[in-house]
């Protein structure tokens, strides 16, 4: 990010935790905070937007930055409007709501082309527009919210404010969610709440606090409600189940997800009523989403999503592509129906299951292998394919995944990314592995959120 000379005023010593300092914000950085900067210092501040003035405190100094958070904002910026959700100053889940659409797409980017240069050292790939999501609103198909208690002891159920998993701020209603999961929300509070399961032992599990996942199907407008937690008794569920289902007839079913700490696909999933899993279409092909398992939450930003990944792929009839952490399939199936011999990787046991029904049901011939991804990769062998595609979690390609990529010398590769800081160093890693980055394109599959998608295209260059 080119960040300016920030005029600041107050002075910086070991005061500046007790007392404001007044700042400019001149830009932002990935995860979302304002950025100013003095004598060498860059400011990140939580809750500051471009063109700010500020009245900020810092919470932590580090050797050459500071993380602050806003006091008082003293002089509104030019490209800010009001938030129209009630809760959006409390919540904090919507950092840049504030900001119009087309300016968050347009430092979404600026925070790509940033992480590139910085940590990839990559600063001449070309970053496109950040292509838009077709709603900024009402856009999510999964909510997840979290069962807590306030400051006063009064019972509630919210979200974590930024940075504070110990605090759940009370959220009413969710402008990211649609009406209809909307009333589960309330059917939730009034039950648990105020209701007869407020007294239910499973809502003050010192190990695990109980979650309400609220997830949607945009094909059939159906409904499943979750209940994420330790497992144990849990008394009051089923009423809850049975309740929800009669208050929300678009509810198909309600689940208790019962986790295993620290472990990917280890969740357990118990019915309750109805179904345990939603159907759902990406790209003209029906899945069968598993109720523990992922799937994009903006089904029409999705599909954008989708179209770039093909168009980055390139032609692929009668060629071979590897899938890693493939989750159902929902690339891999579709590069497959374009003629492609596809392998899909993913270490979720439910997710490949469904995954292996939608290539059935489509009469698709797409193998599915569950487990984890760098030890299938060293278990084949290094055989060689021609196309690699990735879409790995957040924290990016595991350690020792991006030298077994390399080594199976596909003749492209595409990078889907929810992190700017681990794309940059996933593809700073391919890079140096014979791999040039001819370019990323940037997608908002999180309106009113810093998250940005980008799809990276890499070919591999002839060796010298």
């Amino acid at each position: 990010m080119s960040i300016g000379d920030c005029k600041i005023m107050g002075s910086i010593g070991s005061d500046v935790h007790d007392v404001g300092v007044e700042l400019e914000i001149d830009g932002l950085a990935a995860g979302g905070r304002g950025v100013a900067r003095r004598e060498g210092r860059v400011w990140l501040v939580t809750g500051g937007l471009p063109g700010q003035r500020v009245l900020a405190r810092a919470r932590r100094t580090h050797a050459r930055w500071i993380d602050g958070d806003v006091l008082q904002v003293l002089k509104a910026s030019p490209l800010e409007r009001p938030a129209p959700c009630p809760f959006h100053a409390s919540c904090g889940g919507c950092a840049w709501m504030q900001l119009p659409e087309q300016a968050q797409r347009a430092w979404k980017r600026q925070v790509v082309r940033d992480a590139l240069a910085r940590l990839a050292h990559l600063p001449d790939v070309p970053v496109e527009e950040t292509l838009a999501s077709p709603l900024a609103l009402g856009y999510r198909n999964k909510i997840e919210l979290t069962f807590g208690r306030s400051p006063e002891g009064t019972p509630v159920l919210g979200y974590h404010p930024p940075g504070d998993a110990r605090r759940v701020e009370d959220v009413a209603a969710c402008l990211l969610a649609d009406e209809a999961m909307n009333r589960v929300v309330a059917c939730a509070r009034a039950f648990f709440l105020e209701g007869e399961g407020a007294a239910d032992p499973a809502l003050t599990q010192p190990a695990e606090p109980l979650r309400l996942v609220i997830r949607r199907s945009r094909s059939e407008a159906r409904l499943l409600a979750a209940l994420r937690g330790a497992p144990g008794p849990f008394p009051s569920a089923r009423v809850f189940a049975k309740r929800l289902g009669h208050e929300v007839p678009e509810v198909a079913g309600v689940v208790r997800l019962l986790a295993e700490p620290g472990r990917r696909g280890g969740t357990r999933v118990e019915a309750l009523a109805g179904q345990s899993f939603l159907r759902e279409a990406m790209g003209g092909i029906s899945f069968e989403v598993p109720a523990a398992s992922f799937f994009q939450v903006n089904p029409g930003a999705a599909e954008t999503l989708l179209r770039e990944v093909l168009s980055a792929c390139g032609p692929v009839r009668d060629r071979t592509a590897l899938e890693l952490y493939g989750g159902m399939g929902v690339f891999g199936l579709a590069l497959a129906r374009a003629g492609a011999r596809v392998g899909v990787l993913e270490a979720d046991r439910d997710a490949v299951a469904a995954g292996m029904r939608a290539a059935t049901e489509a009469g698709l011939p797409a193998r599915f292998v569950r487990g984890d991804v760098l030890r299938s990769l060293r278990e084949r062998g290094g055989t060689p394919v021609d196309l690699v595609l990735a879409d790995p979690p957040r924290t990016g390609l595991g350690p020792g995944v991006a030298a077994e990529v390399a080594a199976l010398a596909p003749a492209r590769i595409v990078l889907v990314s929810c992190d700017p800081a681990t794309l940059a160093r996933d593809l700073g890693a391919l890079h140096a592995r014979g791999y040039a980055v001819q370019r990323v394109v940037p997608v908002d599959l999180f309106p009113q959120t810093p998250h940005v998608e980008a799809v990276s295209t890499l070919a591999r260059q002839p060796a010298a």
